[in-house]
């Protein structure tokens, strides 16, 4: 939904501005808004699929099962430090930018900002899932 909103604001910024000479004064913070909102919400829609990009050199060479699972652990551990971090600079960030508002739509700044450690909590939720199935799986 918000790509067609994204793309429909677009259209009508393009024709208002070269058709009508006008410039629709709120498109591009509501473009902005959607779009930062639209990848932190993707990322994490992308991690439940396991549609990020991935380096297998190492873990192919790696024989042993029980070694797998521990690198891997190690793996997502590393991603859960790095998406902690996420969420407590983007919940310091809303906090102080939550006063401000934007420029044409006078909305709080800090929802633009809200994207990032809303986005990086889904992933963090995505993560422990997988880290419960790599444990709980037999074998």
């Amino acid at each position: 939904m918000s790509v067609i909103v994204v793309f429909t604001v677009v259209l009508v910024e393009v024709v208002s501005r070269y058709i009508f000479h006008q410039s629709i004064a709120w498109g591009a913070e509501v473009c902005q808004t959607l779009l930062v909102w639209m990848t932190f919400i993707g990322a994490a829609v992308a991690l439940v699929g396991g549609e990020h990009m991935e380096i297998n050199v190492a873990m192919d060479r790696v024989g042993s099962p029980m070694i797998k699972k521990i690198l891997l652990f190690l793996g997502n551990l590393a991603i859960l430090l790095f998406l902690a971090c996420g969420i407590i600079g983007g919940v310091r960030l809303v906090q102080r930018t939550w006063s401000m508002t934007t420029t044409t739509l006078q909305i709080p700044a800090g929802i633009l900002y809200m994207a990032f450690p809303i986005g990086c909590l889904l992933m963090m939720i995505v993560v422990l899932r997988n880290i419960v199935r790599l444990f709980g799986r037999e074998g």
